[in-house]
């Protein structure tokens, strides 16, 4: 407890004993108790002063708390909107300033790098594992940049997303098979919906991601799969699940979590605190909802589809 709200617990403590002082004696008063008159009077008087006294201060506390409490939402909510600022411009920037060295001149040189070469001549320099990362780095890039520019449409007036029906396992097989991590990550039969290829494989491969870094397991591994699950009222609802074998979250803390810019606590791995929020808000985009759950041996994240 702080030094502020001992004070305030204090004043309203000695209010109440000088209220109850100036009420006894109006009852022995009441009740024809001889008492001396001068010295009650003095009593009276001055627990009525310390009352009023006691009961300003915690007033003026009360207050002062509000007004705190205001003004630091004031700044959270302006450190927010600079911040908004800054992810705008750095979307923009994304979108345009880097979409024409992103999808076309460095494919172009590249191929024009190979055609110029020959595939004798590469192989002569020994020079096709370079070749190789070069080409699969640039489609990884260009994959990311698909999600960015998908991601910042929504922030348009009126954006919708753009769908199409897809094989859930295929599409996200394709996306993480060039991670570092696809070896950690087992997917099982999931359906055919329709979703945005790019936001969708963005969102889940942040969830994934998040389960292999905050995970303290010998064997990290992240397993993706559907369930249906019949509610009492009948109703069959369809899942994917994507559960890991981490240190666990609960629905509280993955609520918590899911607002902007919030880490927690003396959390040491590195992040922004912008993760799980653009994860939900691409499923809710989606029209999906997501819900956790802290499991014996890790969490359990469900995206009703």
């Amino acid at each position: 407890m702080t030094v502020s709200e001992r004070l305030k617990y204090i004043s309203l403590v000695i209010f109440i004993l000088s209220f109850s002082t100036v009420v006894s004696i109006k009852l022995m008063t009441i009740f024809g108790v001889t008492i001396h008159t001068t010295y009650m009077d003095c009593i009276e008087i001055s627990s009525f002063f310390i009352m009023i006294i006691s009961l300003g201060f915690s007033i003026r506390k009360l207050i002062s708390d509000k007004v705190q409490d205001n003004t630091d939402k004031f700044k959270t909510l302006e450190e927010l909107h600079h911040k908004n600022v800054y992810l705008e411009h750095a979307a923009k920037i994304l979108r345009h300033d880097m979409h024409s060295g992103i999808n076309t001149y460095i494919p172009r040189g590249v191929k024009s790098l190979l055609r110029r070469l020959g595939k004798e001549n590469v192989h002569k320099l020994g020079i096709e594992s370079p070749i190789r990362l070069i080409t699969e780095g640039l489609a990884h890039t260009q994959q990311v940049y698909r999600g960015v520019y998908e991601f910042t449409n929504l922030v348009k007036d009126n954006a919708k997303i753009e769908t199409d029906e897809y094989d859930l396992k295929s599409i996200l097989k394709s996306h993480l098979k060039r991670t570092s991590y696809y070896d950690k990550i087992k997917i099982n039969q999931l359906p055919t919906i329709c979703v945005n290829e790019s936001l969708f494989c963005t969102a889940v491969d942040n969830l994934i991601r998040n389960g292999l870094k905050y995970n303290d397991s010998d064997t990290k591994c992240v397993r993706i799969y559907s369930e249906t699950i019949k509610t009492d009222s009948g109703i069959t609802d369809n899942y994917i699940i994507i559960e890991d074998n981490g240190r666990g979250m609960t629905q509280e803390e993955f609520e918590e979590f899911s607002k902007p810019y919030v880490r927690r606590k003396g959390q040491t791995e590195s992040g922004s605190g912008l993760g799980l929020n653009i994860c939900s808000l691409i499923l809710k985009e989606h029209g999906f909802s997501i819900s956790c759950e802290k499991t014996n041996t890790g969490t359990k994240l469900m995206v009703k589809i």
